[in-house]
């Protein structure tokens, strides 16, 4: 050996820290006195490699990377870690599927907050199911209870019509449905459905549906109650229209905040993963694009949240312009989903940059403050497709941030 034994071990360990690729030790060279040490410290170094690929896999979020040997306590710690995350992301999609049973007793502050989120989650969501069968109730009870008598006698302003059975002739009608008759497109349509419930109601029983007209640019819906009777020998139909457009409306009200993100308007989470689920049960092929906005921590910090809000919404307008038939989902505060049938990832890509050449365009605004772009990932689906829809997340999450890598831009600003 040319050098000390003690300059060769500090090389080789300067080496393993600095440049790792061309870190050697023959222990065979050594002093038989330091062999014993050498092949120690080989197997110390072999465990701070296995150990730092570990916690490299975990800072990036991938819980499947290379695990070490199994008699490398160094990285004791991090297995513990990995085993909690493992365990922390079932639960975490268990909450995603609607199961808000789960609870962490473990990691201090982060399971008293996550806990809280888990059953404020559960409390919201039931109070609007709750309130969505409260309402579907209500409009079913109202289409089920009225009779011809309260109809004429206390909700005057209901349509009612009696109609002969044999011919369709309209035998009566009160002002209310009179006034249809302005619109020979409504009298026509409602003549036609009168009749062909005509052959259903059948019997001498009441039976309830419900009926949908035009309105203008619009639809106005009607639940309503259908009784047999004989009117002045006529064996005819007493119809009872009451009006629950409101009732639809404030319904699909209650559905949009069940499904929709307050801020923007795009669909949430929730809904999104059912999206997903259901396309890749029913065999769909399509793209899934993760979005993740560039720098908007830096620009609530700065600047404020309603500064970051109008930035969010800014980023959702752009990205609404990727197709007519597309879905956009808002995941959490700067990630976004997008789902489409009919795209290849090239076609996919190449619009996905063309709006986020749109999006920077904002920073030539005279008041823009800080810089507007976007990161993204595509990932393709077919009937071929064997994975989970958390795995495709995973995928197009992993091929978001080597795009966000690649393209960093070079700004005064600090990106997220």
């Amino acid at each position: 050996m040319d050098k000390p034994v003690e300059e060769v071990l500090f090389e080789y360990l300067r080496d393993v820290l600095y440049s790792p690729a061309k870190a050697e030790l023959n222990v065979d060279l050594l002093p038989d006195i330091f062999q014993d040490f050498g092949k120690g410290l080989l197997y110390f170094v072999e465990c701070v490699k296995e150990t730092t690929t570990l916690a490299k896999s975990l800072s990036k979020g991938d819980l499947n990377g290379q695990w070490p040997s199994k008699g490398n306590d160094l990285a004791a710690p991090l297995k513990a870690l990995h085993a909690t995350l493992k365990h922390l992301t079932w639960q975490t999609q268990r909450v995603a599927s609607g199961d808000y049973k789960q609870r962490v007793s473990y990691m201090g502050e982060f399971a008293e907050a996550f806990n809280a989120m888990i059953v404020q989650l559960d409390q919201r969501r039931q109070a609007l199911l709750d309130e969505i069968e409260s309402s579907r109730k209500k409009t079913l009870a109202l289409a089920q209870s009225n009779s011809l008598f309260e109809a004429v006698t206390e909700q005057i302003a209901q349509w009612i019509v009696v109609m002969d059975r044999s011919d369709g002739d309209w035998l009566s009608s009160n002002h209310e449905a009179a006034n249809i008759l302005a619109s020979p497109w409504c009298e026509t349509q409602l003549r036609r459905w009168m009749g062909t419930q005509s052959d259903v109601a059948l019997g001498d029983d009441k039976r309830a549906t419900e009926l949908e007209l035009p309105k203008g640019d619009g639809i106005q819906y009607f639940s309503v109650a259908i009784y047999p009777l004989h009117w002045y020998e006529h064996d005819a139909l007493a119809f009872v229209f009451t009006d629950i457009s409101s009732e639809k409306e404030r319904l699909q009200k209650l559905e949009n905040v069940a499904y929709r993100d307050t801020l923007t308007k795009a669909y949430n989470r929730h809904y999104g993963m059912e999206m997903l689920n259901k396309w890749l049960e029913e065999g769909s092929s399509f793209i899934i694009c993760f979005i993740d906005m560039d720098n908007l921590k830096y620009v609530n910090d700065k600047f404020g949240h309603a500064e970051g809000d109008k930035y969010i919404l800014c980023v959702v307008e752009t990205l609404r312009d990727f197709s007519s038939d597309a879905i956009i989902f808002r995941l959490g505060g700067d990630e976004f989903m997008l789902l489409a049938q009919g795209w290849t990832i090239t076609a996919a890509e190449t619009h996905l940059e063309k709006l986020r050449d749109c999006l920077i365009r904002y920073n030539d605004e005279p008041d823009a403050f800080y810089n507007h772009s976007m990161s993204y990932g595509v990932v393709t689906v077919d009937a071929s497709n064997a994975m989970s829809a958390s795995e495709l997340l995973g995928i197009a999450d992993e091929k978001m941030y080597e795009y966000k890598r690649a393209h960093k831009m070079q700004r005064q600003n600090t990106a997220i």
